[in-house]
């Protein structure tokens, strides 16, 4: 079971502005916070009690009170795993304690990924993809990756996907679908403008509209008709999160093992096919 700071630091995406203050002093000053009240603690995190109490909630706790003994017992001499070694990397860790911080975080957000992830909306993806004539798919920057594999692994389900990697052919993309389509978008903060640009534009022309975010209140989330919510940890080293191309790809890795499934009459044939080109293709090299 995932301890209180490391569902802190993984949930930490999912806050909003004022809930993350309070994470922010929870994680950087846990042995105070464990002795706090709810007016200490909202008045070091320059937040209402109100909001406080909305923090421990959204992190999974049902009030201060659940929430603060869990913390106390978590910090108690006694527990085997030290808290820092579920902290953000320090100057003073050498590679070992690096090495085992990052890969706690990649562990703890997978872990948390499905505490966030709304089955019913996952179903509903699962649904929209099997049921789609064609499905565009939109993501620019550091998702372009994860989208062109995407893209790869719809395909070997016997899903006709679109994609390019030109934000101006997302666009074009998104304006050619029609009704009983399906436009796709990725983006870690829910407010790329390109991505949006082309959700809107597949609205517009009558798609359903998919979107993986680890925000579930940005733009993005908003806009679209079925939202799909990744975890992710935080570091300050990296401009962004870095563990959400891993959470996406094991995300991904679940949509299309429940659409071969689902498909399984179309895919299994497709599938064989595909192992047969490839083994081909080995045999040549």
């Amino acid at each position: 079971m995932a301890s209180v700071l490391e569902k802190v630091s993984a949930l930490y995406t999912s806050l909003n502005e004022a809930e993350r203050r309070v994470a922010d002093f929870v994680l950087n000053h846990p042995e105070e916070a464990r002795g706090c009240s709810v007016i200490h603690l909202s008045d070091r995190s320059g937040v209402s009690e109100t909001t406080v109490v909305r923090f421990c909630r959204s992190i999974g706790f049902k009030g201060y009170a659940d929430f603060k003994l869990a913390l106390v017992a978590e910090l108690a001499p006694h527990r085997e795993a030290p808290p820092e070694l579920h902290g953000d990397v320090s100057t003073e860790d050498d590679l070992p304690r690096l090495v085992q911080k990052v890969v706690n975080m990649d562990v703890q957000a997978l872990a948390s990924t499905m505490e966030l992830l709304d089955v019913t909306q996952f179903e509903l993806a699962v649904d929209a993809l099997a049921n789609a004539r064609r499905v565009a798919i939109f993501g620019v920057g550091s998702s372009l990756p994860v989208c062109m594999d995407l893209q790869y692994r719809l395909q070997r389900c016997g899903v006709n996907t679109l994609f390019s990697v030109d934000d101006h052919m997302q666009a074009i993309n998104a304006a050619l679908l029609q009704p009983g389509d399906v436009g796709l978008a990725v983006s870690y903060s829910g407010e790329s403008r390109e991505t949006i640009d082309s959700v809107e534009l597949a609205k517009e022309s009558g798609a359903q509209t998919i979107c993986v975010t680890s925000f579930r209140r940005s733009s993005l989330a908003k806009l679209c008709d079925i939202c799909l919510i990744t975890s992710a940890g935080r570091t300050k080293w990296l401009d962004e999160n870095i563990t959400v191309r891993l959470v996406q790809l094991a995300l991904f890795d679940a949509l299309c093992v429940a659409l071969a499934r689902l498909k399984r009459a179309e895919a299994m044939p497709l599938l064989e096919r595909i192992a047969r080109a490839v083994e081909h293709k080995r045999r040549q090299s």
